[in-house]
């Protein structure tokens, strides 16, 4: 049967219009291209062009060949070049937070899953682009992002990593009670010590917060802002082991992820209390593009994540 250097010589043959110019394009001698169509004319048993015309002209059996090969060939180039493009080799699958405490059990996951797969590589990305409005996928070069905001976005995929309820975290010192809120004094020895906490409780608190502007924190958004009370002092702090570490030295409180604190908090260094009587319940996402080249290897992290995730809380 016919091969794609038979193809090929038939197109090029079409396009020169005659077999000594085909023979030049395709590096070859005419005697050696004329052998080429005859043997493949006798393999198929039919003659694919009429002789001694200029330009060429094909038979029908000789159109039917050309035709193929005008449709595969581009097809045949096209896949050659993408499999030589930079963009199919290797790339680091990019990885973007925009949950801070996210790091503590993250990265662990991260490195876990780079030794289990040595020939793919990991990279974070800072997370400095906005993430409370939808992104196209061109528009920052993130893989996967890690938050806990789930907004409407075309061609996104969220997958649900896990649920978490956000604490307030206070030196064992701290007792807030019924008498303390709007008072002069933060914690009088007097009144009934209240099982959650008010937003008016902030007023006399120095909170502990990461860096970013109130209208990103949580704190802010879902509990103080909407009652229109503030803290009576903000402290940036850049990670949640110095926040910690801070709130144990009586410097100030923090709002965290519960399980954040799960066993911390078994070192009795501080307590954690409730935000309002329901709390203040979030979910975590991994959000990715669903035609992302790095589709497959996201879809084989996200499990382990979602495993580790958990063991956060029966660990």
């Amino acid at each position: 049967m016919f091969e794609i250097k038979h193809l090929k010589t038939l197109t090029t043959l079409a396009s020169t219009g005659n077999i000594r110019k085909a023979a030049e394009q395709l590096f070859s001698s005419q005697s050696a291209l004329s052998h080429q169509i005859k043997d493949l004319e006798q393999r198929l048993n039919t003659t694919l062009f009429i002789r001694n015309t200029s330009p060429v002209k094909f038979t029908a059996a000789g159109r039917l060949l050309l035709n193929l090969g005008e449709d595969i060939l581009p097809k045949i180039k096209a896949t050659n070049t993408a499999l030589k493009s930079p963009d199919l080799s290797t790339s680091p699958l990019k990885i973007a937070i925009a949950c801070h405490a996210c790091f503590q059990w993250l990265l662990p996951v991260t490195s876990h899953f780079s030794q289990q797969n040595s020939d793919f590589e990991l990279e974070f990305v800072d997370e400095s682009f906005e993430v409370n409005k939808p992104q196209k996928h061109h528009e920052h070069p993130v893989d996967i992002l890690f938050t806990d905001e789930k907004l409407s976005e075309e061609n996104t995929i969220y997958q649900e990593i896990g649920q978490f309820e956000v604490m307030a975290i206070l030196p064992n010192k701290v007792l807030p009670n019924e008498a303390s809120v709007n008072s002069e004094s933060s914690y009088r020895p007097k009144g009934r010590t209240v099982p959650y906490l008010l937003p008016e409780h902030f007023s006399q608190f120095t909170l502990l917060t990461y860096p970013l502007p109130p209208e990103q924190l949580d704190i802010f958004k879902l509990f103080l802002t909407p009652a229109e009370c503030k803290p009576s002092k903000i402290k940036h702090v850049s990670s949640s082991h110095v926040m910690l570490q801070m709130v144990s030295a009586n410097m100030g409180v923090a709002t965290l992820p519960d399980w954040l604190v799960t066993s911390t908090t078994k070192q009795s260094l501080f307590h954690c209390m409730r935000l309002g009587e329901k709390g203040i319940h979030k979910k975590l996402y991994a959000r990715y593009d669903q035609n992302s080249k790095q589709v497959e290897m996201i879809e084989k992290l996200l499990p382990e994540a979602i495993k580790e995730f958990a063991n956060l809380y029966t660990g």
